[in-house]
């Protein structure tokens, strides 16, 4: 069954935001072992175009797209770009995002404010609103990326945990509304991944090791951790799943 399912998928395409490092690079890696052709979306052309070469030299078709999910011009043409390369697209991951300054919330200045929100939060419903209108018509699947810290609370991440907020927010109101047309909208909340982000903000070994000590299962995720879950939500095999949002973290939200 499980082999007839990625069969199923093969030849599907999918976009994918922040596709150049940590979950959107391995996602997409993923998915094009299965025979999904990939638009690779993000800012960093060095890194995407690097990954577009990788893929295609392997035998799988990708397509880099240099993208600011906060410019709503750059998203009109990444959907345009999307379709003429390759048509209609049946899967999303909707993983680009910053976590940007992190403090307390009398600390933080409002173009910090401003940052964020507008990649974080705008990115992703800008990125919706074109998507959803080029989707296919069914059994199309889109994942937003938010994170655990939403549901935990965590000092010093207050700007950043309320535009993950409303990521939640606005993939259960997608779920609700683009349904009954045959796509579904998920989030992932992932824990602590072992990606370039997360090694900004714990630079010392302490820090580091902190998150592996507090984890139940003794370590942390791997961004291919996090790309299984999201090709579980593209498969039919969640074809029941639709307005969730799923914990993927070990188990660390349990211990805080």
């Amino acid at each position: 069954m499980v082999t007839k399912v990625f069969q199923e998928m093969k030849g599907k395409v999918a976009l994918v935001t922040g596709a150049t490092s940590g979950i959107g690079r391995a996602s997409a890696l993923l998915l094009v072992r299965l025979g999904i052709k990939v638009v690779l979306a993000g800012r960093n052309e060095e890194s995407g175009k690097a990954l577009e070469k990788e893929i295609i030299s392997q035998s799988g078709e990708a397509v880099f797209i240099k993208t600011d999910v906060s410019d709503v011009e750059s998203i009109k043409n990444l959907m345009n770009l999307t379709q003429r390369s390759f048509g209609i697209v049946h899967y999303v991951l909707n993983n680009a995002g910053i976590e940007g300054k992190l403090g307390s919330l009398a600390e933080m200045e409002e173009q910090d404010f401003d940052e964020v929100m507008s990649i974080n939060l705008k990115g992703v419903w800008l990125c919706l609103k074109h998507q959803l209108q080029v989707m296919a018509p069914e059994g199309a699947s889109i994942v937003n990326i938010s994170t655990n810290i939403t549901s935990l609370g965590l000092a010093g991440t207050g700007v950043y945990s309320a535009s993950k907020a409303g990521v939640e927010s606005l993939t259960r109101v997608a779920a609700i509304e683009y349904g009954r047309r045959g796509i579904r909208v998920n989030a992932i909340c992932p824990g602590a991944v072992d990606t370039p982000m997360i090694h900004r903000i714990y630079r010392d070994k302490k820090g580091f090791q902190f998150l592996v000590k507090k984890n139940p299962m003794g370590k942390i995720a791997s961004p291919e951790d996090i790309a299984n879950t999201v090709l579980w939500l593209f498969s039919s095999m969640s074809g029941h799943v639709n307005g969730d949002v799923i914990f993927v973290d070990g188990g660390s939200s349990l211990t805080t």
